[in-house]
């Protein structure tokens, strides 16, 4: 009889269309080995994955485990593994699974947290491809406000903005679209809601939208009108301009006073299009000082993605629009906020659209 001195278990995990299948494990025992395999038999609802290609229907993704198993313990092992057979089989039988969120405690980027300007503690993030959240000051932790997107349109899990009306604290505006190049084959869309992201409608885009591109830190491209809250403004990618909205988000139409669509790109010879995106208009501000309750604020302050001129003023409300004087060059302003008590507009730069490079920038 052949001597053999150890054995070997094998998982296997699987996705379908981005949707955890439900394990059931299968025991295969020999003279030489004992397999265990955990197999695809049942699809539940899950948190979509993203598949290894885009044209793929099926991403599996097997992880081996070696376990060392001395013979003389075979029998151990035999039992162990019927008892987690059966155990996996009446689970099966049981119904649908019931799915909840397990903290994580790390992973991506997180490329801006913006608070609501007159409701304390009302705060919100955005994450590049993990959705929106909101803050519980309550227990001190992150609600996900957008796991309800399933994998048909995963693209809207990329938040490249955010914007909580000041006027009307309970409305929330998400710029969604994760890539603007052929990796997303949809186009963006303004996600809103009028009870604090406890449930959004969905307004499309007819552009990309990028919460995973390059300058996905910069911002924030959304921002409501802190006087007539009516209006939206949305700083769009690659050269699509500055666009607005007057009825809450529903509708947008293109600013086409607007002299620029931002000409910045990080690599213009990127063949996958990703370190080409022309980055656009990056920020949006406005003097609250300018207008009042129910009327159009008339100062606005845009940042553009560009080297040369950037920063654009309007003074009439939106329908004409200049760049500021005097405005340094040579480098791409990332945030721009206006001191609405002393006047000042502050203006963040770098030489480089990040999040991955720069090495100089000017406040």
């Amino acid at each position: 009889m052949t001597k053999i001195r150890e054995s070997f278990s094998v998982f296997r995990y699987s996705f379908l269309h981005g949707q955890l299948i439900a394990p059931i494990f299968s025991v295969k025992a020999t003279k030489f080995r004992v397999t265990l395999t955990l197999i695809a038999n049942r699809r539940t609802s899950a948190t979509p994955t993203r598949t290894a290609s885009k044209n793929s229907l099926r991403t599996s993704q097997t992880f081996f485990k070696l376990i060392p198993y001395p013979m003389k313990k075979m029998k151990h092992l035999l039992m162990m593994l019927g008892a987690i057979v059966l155990s996996f089989a009446a689970l099966a039988q049981t119904g649908p699974y019931t799915w909840k969120n397990v903290q994580i405690v790390g992973g991506g980027f997180v490329p801006g947290i913006v608070y609501n300007q007159t409701e304390p503690g009302l705060v919100y993030a955005r994450t590049d491809i993990g959705g929106a959240y909101r803050l519980n000051p309550a227990t001190n932790r992150w609600v996900p406000l957008t796991d309800w997107i399933g994998w048909d349109d995963w693209g809207l899990t990329g938040i490249v903005s955010l914007a909580t009306d000041p006027v009307d604290p309970n409305r929330l505006y998400l710029a969604a679209g994760t890539y603007t190049n052929s990796w997303d084959p949809k186009n963006g869309a303004i996600l809103r809601s009028t009870d604090k992201g406890n449930t959004f409608q969905i307004s499309p885009l007819p552009f990309k939208l990028g919460g995973n591109m390059p300058g996905r830190g910069m911002g924030e491209r959304l921002e409501v009108d802190p006087n007539k809250n009516s209006i939206v403004y949305l700083g769009a990618p690659l050269g699509n301009g500055l666009w607005r909205s007057t009825d809450f988000g529903v509708t947008w139409s293109k600013v086409t006073s607007f002299p620029t669509g931002g000409t910045y790109v990080e690599d213009p010879t990127d063949p996958n299009g990703y370190l080409s995106d022309i980055q656009g208009i990056v920020w949006v501000t406005f003097d609250k000082r300018t207008g009042t309750p129910g009327n159009a604020t008339q100062t606005i302050y845009v940042g553009v993605a560009d080297k040369g001129s950037s920063v654009y003023r309007s003074t009439d409300g939106g329908a004409t629009w200049s760049a500021v004087a005097g405005q340094p060059l040579g480098y791409v302003p990332h945030k721009g906020k206006l001191d609405t008590v002393h006047g000042y507009l502050y203006v963040a730069y770098s030489d480089n659209g990040g999040p991955y490079g720069g090495a100089k920038g000017q406040v």
